[in-house]
């Protein structure tokens, strides 16, 4: 008896201009550069914190922005910003409740988004060597 199979298409380097195949090591080594630089970071946070990898990466979204808005977070979170926003709202209560003890104190910026007080101070403890934007 046989079965059908559908088999994914393979990716035909040879038919890619030279162009293309740089770019598109390029992208990658970025994706690994950023995971890298993620996986390093998530060890830099206390353990006893138990941030979920998405509470994670919207932590070190607030360690590295000024500001971090919902659209923002929505994108960290989802990879998308088409959804309602009061999942971040949902999740930055998570992060405080986890974080509380440790005296983190995340701001609500009305309408806008969230800010990390003392953010410069808590990267210098957590020493963690991520981009800064301003």
């Amino acid at each position: 008896m046989a079965t059908d199979v559908k088999r994914v298409p393979e990716m035909d380097l040879a038919l890619e201009t030279k162009e293309a195949l740089v770019e598109r090591v390029g992208l990658l080594e970025r994706k690994f550069a950023d995971l890298r630089q993620s996986m390093l970071a998530s060890v830099a946070l206390p353990s006893n914190w138990r941030l979920t990898p998405k509470e994670r990466d919207l932590f070190l979204a607030l360690l590295s922005n000024g500001i971090v808005t919902k659209q923002m977070a929505m994108l960290i979170l989802y990879g998308t910003a088409d959804r309602p926003t009061h999942s971040v709202d949902v999740f930055m209560s998570r992060i405080r409740s986890k974080t509380k003890s440790h005296s983190v104190k995340i701001e609500t910026i009305n309408r806008t988004g969230y800010r990390l007080v003392d953010r410069l101070v808590w990267r210098k403890t957590l020493k963690l060597d991520i981009p800064v934007e301003h």
